[in-house]
């Protein structure tokens, strides 16, 4: 009997220490990603500063926080002066801390994003995440007509201003399908995970034709 127990003991040590080991799962990145993304659509400095390494960087070059916080609200407000501009004229230039992709992705706003592969080191990490896009198939009718609408164009960058009612030829426009974008971690003092920079990996990119004449 003593036996018995001895390897049903074992067996369960067994189980239990390495056949049960959890998985390590991307649900940190996310996480951090969603607050950012939700910063990004409501221009939430504070948000933003507690969500960007940048800031840490920018702490450590002033050594006051007053000055810290007038610098990264010139950044951020550089960033998003440029991407109203860029999107009017047709093409976008992605910043490296992800806010124009986050934009015109709809990140943030309840739009589908899948990840693709993750890497969690002790004090730094990454995440690809892959986004889809069907301009052709979304119902517009909840815009007003003559809303302009700016939609992802191939070569990657290019951005297509649609104006909601107007009759457009089929066939002339190359809307981007699918890409994926890569995002860098980097833990801070507080072991709070934030956002280092973002690559667009234009390699991946698949684009189709648009066959949509009216939206």
């Amino acid at each position: 009997m003593k036996k018995t127990l001895l390897i049903l003991t074992i067996l369960a040590l067994t189980i239990t220490g390495t056949g049960c080991k959890k998985k390590q799962d991307d649900l940190e990145f996310r996480i951090a990603l969603s607050r950012y993304f939700t910063a990004i659509n409501k221009k939430d400095y504070r948000a933003l500063a507690s969500s960007m390494y940048l800031y840490d960087e920018l702490l450590n070059r002033f050594g006051e926080e007053g000055a810290s916080k007038i610098e990264f609200k010139k950044i951020i407000d550089k960033i998003f002066d440029e991407y109203k501009k860029e999107i009017q004229k047709g093409q976008l230039n992605f910043d490296p801390y992800g806010i124009k992709a986050a934009k015109i992705m709809g990140l943030g706003k309840g739009f589908y994003y899948l990840t693709v592969k993750f890497k969690i080191n002790k004090d730094d990490g990454y995440i690809i995440l892959k986004h889809s896009f069907s301009y052709d198939t979304y119902d517009y009718s909840i815009f007003p007509y003559n809303t302009e609408l700016f939609f992802l164009g191939c070569p990657v960058g290019k951005v297509y201003k649609i104006i909601r009612g107007k009759i457009y030829k089929k066939n002339n426009r190359y809307y981007l399908k699918e890409i994926q974008t890569k995002w860098y971690f980097k833990r801070d003092l507080n072991n709070n995970w934030k956002i280092v920079k973002m690559e667009i990996l234009k390699d991946t990119a698949k684009c189709q034709k648009s066959f949509r004449i009216k939206y």
